[in-house]
């Protein structure tokens, strides 16, 4: 309970200092939703969300407060090896960007991690049976217990049963503008991030590893009847290094793609759909948790709170079943300066 409040008081601070920041104007732009596959397993590497396909002007710069609940309900094993995944996750992101010339932006991200028992499951199995979705195995188990544990034949292992917090893995990134048509309401950027190890892989707050990424955001804005449509994609390649986390059965090389539409029918207020997916981050093993292609689902949308400020709401599903989190609670608060 203590690990909870120090998270939710460095939230509270967060999500302070980002309120009072800079006054301005209303009415936003949407951009990619910045979700992303956080399993267990995953949210340690350098798996980034897609990105505007807008780099920033030049001396402007954004804020932006990540904050997910992840619950995650998913078991499997074969005569040589079991997984579970029964818990919460709860990961708070500071990103901040800056544009340092006419077309690149620079910037960092660290995240705050926390594994615990958690409180989501009877509200998540209410849901569940709401939209008649699946209910992983809370049906099996008890509610609201932590247990994120992997076992291999030969020895190869982590188990994680009690609660755990601490800082993640620090990611460096930027952005180079490839084109931005103001007439066509299109644009194209490429960018990249550098992820180092100053997680740990033993909490599951890091992977140990050294990972780069690289990958296209495009965009296209299309008028309405009422308000502007928003269709958006994008997708690279992530290489890496085996890391601390199961180092023996690591891909080294992980594609990712994701697609998505909105809908701003104010200057206000939109709503979106993305698709976010990538290729096994894992191999030799036969559970699809680790070694099948990965996607989730997420439904949510924007609204403006004035002053250059967007708060971004979504939830996530596994439209994969069992290879991303059963379902995420994801709110972004941005702030332009």
């Amino acid at each position: 309970m203590r690990r909870l409040m120090t998270t939710l008081f460095f939230l509270f601070t967060l999500l302070m200092i980002q309120i009072s920041f800079v006054p301005g104007s209303i009415g936003f732009e949407l951009h990619p939703l910045a979700t992303r596959n956080l399993s267990p397993t995953i949210l340690g590497f350098g798996l980034p969300a897609l990105g505007a396909a807008q780099i920033l002007q030049p001396k402007s710069g954004q804020i932006m407060t990540v904050i997910d609940l992840v619950s995650n309900s998913t078991e499997n094993s074969t005569a040589d090896e079991s997984l579970i995944f029964d818990g919460e996750t709860y990961r708070v992101a500071l990103l901040v960007d800056y544009g340092i010339g006419e077309n690149l932006e620079i910037g960092l991200e660290l995240p705050l991690i926390s594994h615990q028992s958690g409180f989501l499951d009877g509200f998540i199995e209410e849901w569940h049976d709401l939209f008649n979705l699946p209910q992983g195995i809370r049906e099996q188990r008890g509610r609201n217990q932590l247990d994120y544990s992997y076992l291999r034949q030969d020895g190869t292992a982590f188990s994680i049963q009690s609660d755990q917090t601490g800082i993640g893995d620090l990611s460096l990134r930027g952005g180079w503008q490839l084109k931005r048509d103001a007439e066509k309401n299109r644009a194209l950027a490429v960018r990249g991030s550098l992820k180092l190890p100053t997680g740990s892989a033993k909490k599951l707050t890091g992977s140990g590893s050294t990972d780069l990424a690289i990958w296209l955001s495009g965009e296209q804005r299309l008028p309405a009847a009422t308000g502007q449509f928003y269709l958006y994609g994008g997708g690279g390649g992530i290489f890496s290094n085996d890391g601390d986390l199961l180092a023996g059965q690591r891909n080294n090389l992980i594609g990712f793609v994701t697609l998505g539409c909105g809908w701003q029918p104010w200057s206000e207020v939109g709503l979106q759909l993305q698709f976010d997916g990538h290729t096994p981050f894992y191999r030799h093993s036969s559970l699809r948790e680790l070694t099948k292609f990965a996607g989730q689902l997420a439904i949510g949308g924007s609204l403006s709170l004035g002053s250059h400020r967007v708060l971004e709401l979504a939830v996530v599903e596994d439209i994969i079943v069992d290879t991303a989190p059963d379902v995420v609670f994801h709110l972004a608060l941005k702030q332009r300066f």
